[in-house]
């Protein structure tokens, strides 16, 4: 029988994953990601393409591209920890959200495979939810939407994808009271300002503007391959779609802040599952945010509940991402 809990309470540590999660979590994620560098092919595009600059995908090697990559993953954990023993969108300070996060993250090669945008997406999202929620109900929010643009704006220099985020932000901003004519004009200029410098100094030309291009080919790989991919993207959507449905009469019954904070990252969650769909050759660019939004989902539905023995559920939980891992391996050594 599960007792759920106030929202607004911690849950003690019998309840939630325990510190010594993280480290099983962070030994089976950096397993996971070594196995992708030296058995798993690469799902890299041949180019991130963006406004004004395209980056060749093999600059260097697939095996240090992995070993950046663990290190932006460790990063991004880390930084989502943090910011949620600021915002308490997680109402625990323990281990369950990066536990989840990290083995979530490292399960799918599509985050781990190559250097490029999904986790690059991810951090930049952080930044962009700590930066909002810290204006949160703020009288003057025009430094923070023009910050947050100026993040999005950068980031569509070298891959279009950060283009659809442009409409999710200022959504955000809404929800969080912080949307007005002031903040509409500094958000419109943080997406300008970039491309204003860049032009100043000389670093791009007009010449060098595009229109934005969407992806021709999915990544090269085997079929069987790919399909486990999506299959493991297909089963991560449907756990954050029923496990936000359960969460959210409890979240509700939360303080207003604590349930905008949510709705948040819901919308962050939905809008880039949206996206995989929409921009579907290029679909990993944001798989990694998406992961982010289900892992918070996750950690809320075990942190709001009192569940016997709950670390085997949760582990239960986070092993059918694991077993698909396996099953990607398994493909790839064989196929």
């Amino acid at each position: 029988m599960m007792d759920p809990v106030i929202p607004e309470q911690e849950t003690d540590n019998d309840y939630t994953a325990g510190p010594g999660s993280i480290i099983v979590g962070g030994i089976a994620a950096l397993l996971m990601i070594a196995a992708t560098a030296l058995f798993m092919p690469t799902l890299n595009p041949e180019a991130e393409f963006g406004i004004c600059i395209s980056i060749p995908s093999d600059l260097i090697s697939p095996l240090m591209e992995c070993g950046v990559n663990a290190i932006l993953i460790i990063f991004a954990v880390v930084l989502a920890f943090l910011i949620n023993k600021k915002h308490s969108f997680v109402k625990s300070t323990e281990t369950i959200l990066p536990t989840a996060m990290v083995v979530i993250l490292a399960s799918n090669p599509v985050n781990t495979s190559y250097l490029g945008t999904p986790i690059v997406m991810l951090i930049v999202n952080l930044l962009c939810l700590d930066i909002i929620m810290r204006a949160y109900n703020s009288e003057n929010a025009t430094t923070t939407m023009f910050v947050v643009a100026t993040y999005l704006s950068l980031g569509s220099m070298v891959q279009y994808a950060f283009l659809l985020l442009m409409i999710v932000y200022p959504l955000m901003a809404i929800m969080a009271k912080i949307f007005r004519v002031k903040e509409i004009v500094a958000f419109v200029m943080g997406l300008v300002a970039p491309y204003w410098v860049g032009l100043g100094l000389g670093l791009i030309s007009f010449s060098d503007f595009r229109i934005p291009q969407f992806l021709v080919s999915l990544p090269n790989a085997d079929g069987n391959y790919l399909i486990l991919v999506f299959a493991s993207l297909g089963t991560l959507a449907l756990t954050g779609l029923v496990l936000s449905l359960n969460n959210a009469m409890l979240i509700y019954a939360g303080n207003m802040r604590v349930r905008t904070f949510n709705n948040m990252i819901n919308l962050l969650g939905f809008a880039c599952g949206i996206f995989m769909i929409i921009d579907f050759d290029n679909f990993g660019a944001y798989a990694s945010s998406f992961c982010f939004a289900v892992s918070v989902q996750i950690s809320n539905f075990f942190v709001m509940r009192r569940i016997p023995q709950s670390p085997v559920w949760f582990w239960g939980l986070l092993s059918l991402f694991i077993a698909f891992f396996f099953f990607m391996l398994i493909e790839s050594l064989i196929g």
